[in-house]
């Protein structure tokens, strides 16, 4: 089993009494991709991906069969940054699982980025946030997590996608569609069903605050100015410690550097 987010980059200070993390900078190498990564640290065990690479070179890991991560929401300003986290996942998934153990489903305006998806059995669907069918996704999902928790057999771990959380104001107007993806968000990892979404940070501050504090994992872009993340919480000051990657991923109060693959 895959302990979900272990953070290979945390070393810890073995010294009697000692507690703290050790985040000195490891010596910079060149972005590898995905795929020599995974030929590298591989086999991995099913219903595992990949969401990037920490600063000793080790992949950084999720395990699907672990549901103590929560739903994952991917924050940040750069939309080409935050697309190539959620194609690391997609195409990890697909590349370390068969489709009897993960399949997933993305909603994106952005369907070309995704495109490579297509190769894979995994892939369900890519779909527009326009279409009317990209609502009805949202319902299933919850559907089945509903379905998971009152009995029914559990199956293969599914991951729901939503590239831009802002592009699917639209559906989000039916509040049917809106209450379906705030319980598959809050309900979804314990059956099995996994919402990955990412969002602009002046949308983490809507009037969709509630939902988006349903999330268990955060992943920030890094950047000089933190107070659009965290305008009244003094809870982050750690974030002095983070080093060169890209990305800080917050699990449990933590910050987690790592960097982006290549694909």
């Amino acid at each position: 089993m895959v302990t979900s987010l272990i953070p290979t980059s945390w070393r810890q200070d073995r010294s009697p009494g000692s507690t703290e993390i050790d985040l000195r900078p490891y010596p910079s190498t060149p972005t590898p991709s995905i795929y020599s990564i995974l030929d590298s640290y591989g086999p991995f065990p099913i219903q595992s991906l990949m969401i990037g690479i920490c600063s000793d070179g080790f992949p950084f890991m999720l395990g699907l069969d672990n549901p103590r991560s929560g739903s994952i929401l991917v924050v940040g300003e750069n939309t080409q940054e935050k697309s190539q986290i959620l194609r690391t996942m997609c195409i990890s998934a697909c590349l370390i699982n068969r489709p009897e153990d993960v399949s997933l489903c993305v909603i994106t305006n952005k369907p070309h980025q995704y495109a490579e998806l297509s190769k894979y059995p995994n892939c369900q669907a890519i779909m527009s946030p326009y279409e009317r069918a990209a609502g009805e996704m949202i319902i299933e999902f919850s559907s089945i997590v509903e379905q998971r928790r009152s009995g029914r057999e559990r199956g293969e771990s599914l991951m729901l996608l939503i590239d831009d959380f802002h592009s699917i104001d639209s559906i989000l107007r039916d509040f049917s569609v809106y209450l379906n993806l705030k319980s598959l968000v809050t309900n979804g990892p314990t059956s099995g069903v996994w919402p990955i979404i990412s969002i602009e940070p002046g949308d983490v501050h809507s009037s969709k605050g509630q939902l988006l504090r349903s999330f268990g994992t955060y992943i920030f872009e890094k950047v000089d100015n933190d107070h659009a993340y965290f305008p009244d919480n003094e809870s982050f000051k750690t974030k002095d410690l983070v080093h060169e990657p890209n990305f800080n991923i917050i699990v449990g109060g933590r910050l987690v550097p790592i960097s982006n693959l290549l694909i």
